[in-house]
């Protein structure tokens, strides 16, 4: 087995969405608010304020959004309109293969791969539709373990689960807030905006890709 030139990383974590499974067309918070015509900042921090009921409390995701836009004055039509637009962009999302194919790369070098996503634990059927689960060694979910990103606790969750201390961990994600106590927590951190730029950072990290 070839070994990674960084000996201190033991394993590459990755967010799900928009990392492992992409989302073309932005974001569905930045979709929805452009259809309604309302501020995106206003609309997000809306949904911010919800979305713990999906990522921790496990609910429906859809039953959550629902109760996002209940929040603004908008028409049950509109309402109807808006959800059936969500709905038909996630039956577009699309596995990643780019990232996907780092995955038997990095075990080659002896690393741990895993997935730490704010979800519900409707994501574990998506892993094993996409043959996913049997790629990774670990797999952390929000909404089961009633901690999401980007609190220490749902990464202490992975820690264990890894049974690596944080700074062997390189965590990959999409999101600035997912990844903005980095420093506080102890792992190494790459904000993913596409595979090249990934392998790059990957690379910089030492993971001799």
């Amino acid at each position: 087995m070839v070994r990674s030139a960084n000996k201190n990383i033991k394993a590459v974590v990755f967010d799900y969405g928009g990392v492992i499974e992409l989302h073309g067309g932005g974001s569905p918070s930045k979709m929805a608010s452009e259809m309604l015509g309302i501020p995106h900042s206003e609309f997000r921090n809306v949904y911010f304020q919800h979305n713990h009921l999906a990522n921790v409390e496990n609910h429906d995701w859809y039953d959550m959004f629902s109760k996002v836009l209940s929040t603004f004055n908008i028409s049950k039509e509109k309402e109807v309109e808006v959800m059936s637009m969500l709905q038909e962009h996630r039956s577009k999302m699309r596995i990643n293969a780019g990232v996907v194919a780092l995955f038997p790369k990095l075990q080659q070098l002896g690393l741990r791969i895993g997935i730490l996503s704010n979800s519900n634990s409707k994501l574990r059927e998506r892993l094993d539709q996409n043959g996913l689960a049997e790629l990774v060694d670990v797999v952390v979910i929000s909404g089961e373990i009633g901690f999401q990103k980007p609190h220490k606790e749902a990464f202490q969750v992975l820690f264990e689960k890894l049974n690596l201390r944080p700074k062997e961990v390189i965590f990959v994600d999409d999101s600035t807030k997912s990844l903005e106590k980095a420093g506080e927590i102890g792992y190494m951190p790459i904000l993913f905006k596409n595979n090249e730029q990934l392998k790059a950072d990957l690379i910089t990290a030492g993971v001799s890709l």
